[in-house]
């Protein structure tokens, strides 16, 4: 009697959220129809987003949601990941695949537009068509949305949940009824993740029982991760590239597999395109690039088409990181850098790094100012320099809280190194495996150093510079560890990982020096 009571209390909670947060969308259909709809707040994935609209507006699912992002003055931005909707009010705009068109349907009993009919142009061009990718655009969602089985087994489903209610009794799971859901599952899952880790597989059988209770036997997790195998080696049997990589290095380990939360790790070529039909597209960003005014639209649209090709050279190949930026030049800006850092996480790396510098930088300055006479004389040359600071704070404290972090956590090596710029570059660049390079003025007249010029530096050689900050050089080069796929580097392992678990926030599993800073930060 409780349990139902509970399970009550949680539907109205539930109820009363959803009633109280909604937001108002303004959708553009097309230049005719241009509709307002209301929608919950609470949505989990932009899967369900475009299912709702779907639902609302009575439309087919081939289109691509853009949204007007106020951090760009209302310029259209495309909708990769649910967070990045503004709240309140928002205007989208729908772009169809393959160049359709949607336009209002008359109902021929009421003389009203209530439907949506597609009329399909030809394709000019299949990398012009999001319908041909095969990359994953959004991550793990934080509730998982259990599918819709076939109608035969959502009915039984629905009546054994019925006796449970009533009997407490779980259903006799028969074969055809078991290979049917977990099948679905393991599809489910693997659309968001090749491999997925035992809390998130536990995750999606708690998820089931809870909308099908009469299930509660089948809920168990090993079953789910079975199949999860059985899924996955049926794909790599049918040379699907993420799982058919196999390694060449001697490793007990046959497969090259994501390590780090990449959702997009090495995603197929898109439907009815070749690596020759890729390779001469990659051209085309490499000729742009050289032009004294770049078209960034033009150089991101072939990025984005040849994201593929570029994969497969750098996990498979493992090429130096010279090789790389001469194929693939446009990779090495900051545009583009933040750029693949989405295609291959989902994650709005600008967006999320700023937001957790300006949540966490007073907290962790002062952590450091308690840990000040442990952390040596590094660390309070980093703070007397902050102190002497009057102007533009906030950026200086962003950049304290990055150049200390090596030190609180007591890594081995220096994110970065000081020259003048009467220096030889290359005394400071050679034999750093990674690293940020600032270059300071050579005024003997100023008490002040001024910092010229920020550098990223990789395998010995600076491969971007002229950024305009240090917070951005440090976003710049983790980023860069994701788009080359590099290591970490053994020496900056801990101030890394705490970047990826804490900064980006994705909550993975940690060591306990970072898991330790994690919990200190929450309670500053």
């Amino acid at each position: 009697m409780s349990t139902q009571f509970n399970k009550r209390m949680l539907n109205t909670k539930w109820y009363i959220l959803f009633q109280k947060t909604t937001m108002l969308l303004r959708v553009i259909v097309n230049l005719a129809c241009i509709k307002k709809v209301t929608l919950p707040k609470v949505l989990s994935s932009v899967v369900e987003f475009k299912e709702i609209l779907c639902d609302k507006l009575k439309i087919d699912q081939n289109f691509v949601i853009q949204y007007e992002d106020p951090n760009f003055d209302g310029q259209l931005c495309n909708l990769r990941n649910i967070e990045e909707l503004p709240s309140e009010k928002v205007t989208l705009n729908i772009i169809w695949e393959t160049a359709a068109v949607a336009e209002p349907t008359r109902n021929e009993s009421t003389g009203s537009e209530t439907d949506f009919t597609l009329n399909t142009a030809s394709i000019s061009s299949n990398l012009s068509s999001p319908s041909s990718s095969t990359v994953r655009e959004e991550r793990w969602p934080r509730v998982f949305l259990i599918p819709n089985f076939s109608y035969d087994v959502e009915f039984r489903l629905r009546k054994a949940n019925e006796v449970y209610e009533k009997q407490n009794t779980t259903i006799d799971v028969t074969r055809d009824i078991k290979i049917e859901i977990l099948e679905k599952l393991a599809e489910t899952m693997y659309s968001f993740k090749a491999f997925p880790s035992d809390s998130e597989i536990e995750q999606v059988a708690l998820a089931l029982v809870s909308r099908h209770p009469c299930l509660r036997e089948l809920g168990c997790d090993t079953g789910l991760k079975f199949k999860m195998g059985n899924y996955r080696q049926n794909l790599r049997n049918a040379g699907c590239s993420e799982l058919d990589n196999k390694r060449d290095d001697g490793s007990r380990v046959p497969h090259k597999k994501p390590r780090r939360s990449e959702i997009n790790f090495l995603p197929d070529n898109p439907v009815g395109l070749d690596d020759a039909a890729l390779e001469h597209e990659r051209d085309q960003p490499e000729l742009e690039v050289k032009k004294r005014n770049m078209d960034m639209t033009k150089l991101n649209t072939k990025m984005e088409s040849t994201f593929p090709l570029r994969r497969k050279e750098i996990v498979n190949e493992q090429p130096l990181v010279s090789v790389i930026k001469e194929r693939w030049p446009g990779l090495f800006l900051e545009e583009q850098v933040c750029a693949e850092f989405q295609r291959i996480t989902c994650v709005d790396l600008k967006t999320a790094f700023m937001r957790a510098l300006n949540k966490y930088s007073n907290a962790l300055i002062k952590m450091y100012r308690s840990k000040s006479k442990d952390l040596g004389d590094d660390m309070k040359r980093i703070l007397d320099h902050f102190d002497e600071q009057t102007t533009d704070i906030l950026s200086h404290r962003h950049a304290t809280a990055l150049r200390g972090l090596h030190l609180y956590l007591r890594d081995r090596d220096a994110i970065s190194k000081t020259c003048l710029d009467t220096d030889l570059e290359e005394t400071y660049t050679r034999g750093v495996k990674l690293g940020i390079l600032e270059v300071t003025e050579d005024d003997i007249s100023q008490t002040k150093k001024k910092c010229l010029n920020y550098s990223i530096i990789l395998e010995g050689t600076v491969v971007m510079e002229d950024l305009p900050d240090f917070p951005t050089a440090f976003m710049v080069l983790f980023g860069l560890l994701y788009a080359l796929n590099i290591e970490y580097s053994k020496g900056l392992k801990y101030t890394f990982e705490a970047v990826q678990n804490i900064f980006v926030g994705w909550g993975q599993k940690c060591t306990n020096r970072v898991q330790s800073l994690n919990n200190k930060l929450l309670t500053v």
